[in-house]
């Protein structure tokens, strides 16, 4: 449930509060001061350089790392607090759920960071060693997503999981660490399913290759492990010491600030994506999207039910205005609402032929609600002194084409304690001339016996 204060003034008994509680942040939470985040392995690489990203754009930044150096080196961070959590420990992770209840912000934000990599012939690698790599790089997610989970819901707010364009694509000797982050990708659909309706955003990251520190520890404990990763005789035992001499110093490739713009845009943004695409160069986009496409034709081929090109297209193209159209439509509530005492932001969001009808039946336009605006006390942003606190719930949005349909229970909480109002709220937009407007909208009181108020 998504609540916030309406501004005062005339047209404020019957404007229609549109609020997308499955698809934006907690409006209330900025009220309650700065947004909590824990990154897990922060102590460097990608998951240091997302805690600083956001311990400088607002965010107050718990940040977890297992050795006790790079706990002090966080902690002289202004707006960090270090977290000693090894995602492994279920001990660590309950300390650290204890600590962040002790901070009394709550917790908005997840980003499941923390990952290690492994490479070897999959008929070679121990088995340890892969339980090694699955402990940490999923388990370890879902273990820290389990213990913050009912926070996060609280929060309402957003879960980013940190995959790889290996978990898209994978390779020789790449086995280990590909299965792992493609289970990312499953449990990321999954767990978004789940917590969107409790009003939880859920994204997963998928970053190309960057500067960090994941190649020389892997390289390290590969060459340590030598005789246990390609066994005497192995047909891959000399492949495989090529492999380990290729050059695994990545400060050749750029810093991973791209990864973190992608965890703010996904923690803050009011139609944060599903998935994010973040490589250095075009031709790791075009391996990453090659790959997919190469997986859908080999898919197509032996099924009963195999569709030809022209058909495939056709799929392909009517998948993006759904999304699109979703992710547009949640943007301009979401500026709508944080706007809502502008004129500028009502004259954007309903279309001129727009039909409001009120819960008593009255009908009104566009110029109607621009008039009753015109004489509000908008002036007044003082949200204490307002004596009702709206909130959306059961929130459904469904988009048609250029068409989409908002429907939504407006509850009004009065301030003094009586019995809140409900009303049944539904609104039709239209997308013309490549912009979505609002022309159709109309609030039904839900009777008290229903679970309403008097309207």
């Amino acid at each position: 449930m998504i609540a916030f204060a309406r501004r005062a003034g005339a047209y404020l008994g019957w404007i229609g509060v549109i609020v997308l509680a499955g698809t934006m942040p907690a409006l209330a939470a900025t009220d309650a001061g700065v947004k909590a985040v824990l990154v897990t392995g922060a102590s460097s690489g990608i998951g240091r350089t997302i805690a600083e990203d956001l311990a400088s754009n607002g965010f107050y930044v718990y940040a977890g790392a297992r050795k006790q150096a790079d706990i002090d080196a966080l902690n002289a961070l202004e707006n960090i607090e270090a977290v000693k959590l090894d995602v492994t420990v279920q001990e660590q992770i309950d300390a650290a759920v204890l600590q962040v209840e002790a901070g009394g912000r709550g917790l908005y934000g997840l980003v499941n960071n923390a990952g290690v990599y492994i490479g070897g012939p999959a008929i070679d690698v121990p088995v340890e060693e892969f339980q090694w790599l699955m402990d940490v790089n999923v388990f370890g997610v879902y273990r820290v997503t389990q213990a913050f989970g009912p926070m996060l819901i609280e929060a309402q707010g957003r879960i980013v999981n940190i995959g790889s364009i290996s978990g898209i694509g994978s390779g020789q000797f790449f086995s280990h660490y590909s299965v792992s982050k493609h289970a990312i990708e499953a449990y990321t659909d999954s767990l978004a399913a789940e917590m969107e309706p409790l009003g939880v955003q859920v994204s997963v990251i998928e970053p190309g290759n960057y500067d960090s520190e994941i190649g020389a520890s892997a390289r390290a404990r590969m060459l340590e492990k030598n005789d246990e990763y390609a066994r005497a005789g192995s047909p891959f035992a000399e492949s495989f010491q090529a492999f380990l001499s290729r050059d695994w110093d990545r400060s050749k490739y750029k810093a991973p600030d791209e990864v973190a713009d992608a965890a703010r845009h996904a923690l803050t943004d009011g139609a944060p994506l599903r998935r994010y695409l973040v490589v250095p160069s075009e031709s790791e986009a075009a391996w990453t999207l090659g790959t997919m496409a190469t997986e859908m034709v080999q898919l197509n081929q032996w099924q009963a039910y195999s569709y030809s090109r022209e058909e495939l297209v056709a799929m392909l193209d009517a998948v993006p205005p759904s999304d699109t159209a979703k992710a547009e439509i949640t943007a301009m509530v979401h500026y709508f609402l944080e706007n809502s005492a502008t004129e500028e932001a009502h004259e954007q969001f309903w279309a001129e032929d727009l039909v409001y009808t009120s819960s008593n039946g009255t009908r009104f336009g566009k110029a109607d609600i621009l008039q009753g605006f015109a004489g509000s006390e908008t002036a007044d942003d003082d949200s204490d002194s307002l004596p009702i606190v709206y909130s959306g719930e059961d929130v459904n949005v469904q988009v048609f084409g250029t068409t989409a349909v908002v429907t939504f229970r407006l509850v009004g909480t009065p301030k003094d304690g009586s019995e809140p109002l409900e009303y049944f709220n539904s609104g039709t937009f239209l997308k013309r001339q490549g912009r979505w407007q609002a022309v159709n909208w109309q609030a039904t009181v839900i009777p008290p016996g229903d679970g309403g108020g008097e309207g």
